[in-house]
């Protein structure tokens, strides 16, 4: 099982998933059933020419890792449609396949859409009557089609808890820009100078750590919300209240950086250790994870002022 946004999945809770949200999109879309072979898609909407395909691990892969798995399954399916040609063919009548599109719930790395214009090519080749001339490969995740889930766990009384307070107080994904590496670099700048000599080394190691929280101290964000929208809510709405307070007090603050930086960490810990739900629901490690990666995103978005 991995975690997502809709709860825990695999491949076969993954695949029915996607099967209801298309079955409720296309009254003439066909399940490809299984017996004696799905021959390389999950099912097809008549008359529209598209086809689907399905992938999603069973377990937790690092971006590299999966992005192997989303290439190889790609490749394995798309090389079916050349097998079983004649097949699919007496199953879609005179539909063409204009669209195959492969969904799954996260795309590792950007180059599978660079994967799919190959697969396009390679398909195009080989002159199949069944393949339209026109014949794309899309990339779907888990984003393409959250309205359609949500109406489908609506409709089966397991509606997503995405509340009020979850929409109002959100915290954004981070995206490391340009202008973001250079606040991050020049405020560490000034934590890194001892006894008025800059030490290039912690320099350069606070710039790695800083930089290591804002990217992937995300995670536990998103595996909060995953487990539970209302803890999610709860630290979000805290986080995003406590803000200000990090804005005025780096303004006025004449201590040094480290101090000040400890200073807002401590006092985040124990905003968030009042919330009853929060401070019995999540251990130390992950609120301290959670802290870490708000400060760095301070450091980075500048309401954090080191002077």
């Amino acid at each position: 099982m991995i975690q997502t946004a809709v709860g825990p999945l695999n491949g076969d809770l993954w695949e029915r998933l996607i099967q209801s949200v298309y079955k409720n999109r296309y009254d003439n879309y066909q399940e490809m059933v299984t017996s004696p072979g799905d021959l390389g898609i999950e099912g097809f909407v008549l008359k529209e020419g598209i086809v689907i395909q399905c992938y999603c691990p069973d377990k937790y892969y690092d971006a590299t890792k999966l992005h192997e798995k989303q290439v190889n399954k790609i490749t394995a399916d798309i090389k079916k449609l050349n097998l079983n040609h004649q097949a699919l063919g007496k199953r879609l009548g005179t539909t063409k396949i204009k669209t195959w599109i492969f969904i799954t719930p996260e795309v590792a790395k950007g180059q599978l859409h660079e994967h799919a214009r190959k697969k396009e090519e390679e398909v195009l080749g080989w002159g199949l009557s069944l393949i339209d001339s026109e014949f794309t490969i899309l990339i779907k995740s888990l984003d393409d089609y959250l309205p359609d889930i949500q109406k489908i766990q609506t409709l089966s009384g397991n509606k997503l808890d995405l509340s009020g307070t979850n929409k109002h107080y959100n915290i954004e994904k981070p995206v490391l820009t340009t202008e973001y590496e250079k606040n991050i670099s020049e405020k560490n700048e000034i934590r890194s100078v001892i006894n008025n000599i800059l030490d290039l080394e912690t320099h350069q190691f606070l710039n790695g750590k800083t930089t290591e929280d804002f990217l992937h101290g995300y995670d536990i964000l998103k595996n909060i919300y995953v487990s539970s929208p209302e803890i999610y809510g709860r630290l979000s709405k805290t986080i995003n209240r406590f803000e200000s307070d990090v804005q005025e007090q780096s303004m006025t603050w004449e201590g040094t950086p480290k101090e000040l930086i400890d200073h807002i960490k401590q006092k985040l810990l124990v905003r968030l250790e009042k919330d009853s739900l929060i401070s019995s629901s999540l251990e130390y490690d992950d609120l301290s994870e959670v802290i870490d990666h708000m400060v760095a995103r301070w450091i980075a978005h500048c309401p954090l002022r080191i002077r």
